[in-house]
């Protein structure tokens, strides 16, 4: 996904996974933390994809049954979203 600088809120919220998973190129990283340290919405959301992707790999290793990890999942997403109303 090319990224030009500087990047618009689309752009930078349809690039985060691969953002926060490290998968872009420098040119592409830099625009989108040029972007994060002026928008604090994509700031705001950004956190927020950080804090699922983290707890995503934190509960995969902790359970075998897919069910359950999709209901922890979600569960997390919920309080999460509650959280960032507050």
């Amino acid at each position: 996904m090319p990224i030009v600088s500087p990047a618009d809120c689309h752009t930078v919220v349809r690039a985060l996974w691969d953002y926060l998973d490290r998968q872009l190129d420098e040119p592409q990283m830099a625009a989108i933390d040029a972007h994060l340290a002026e928008c604090a919405n994509c700031r705001a959301h950004s956190a927020f994809e950080r804090r699922l992707v983290d707890e995503i790999r934190t509960v995969r290793g902790q359970h075998e049954d897919a069910a359950e990890l999709r209901t922890r999942v979600l569960e997390t997403i919920r309080r999460a979203r509650t959280e960032e109303r507050q």
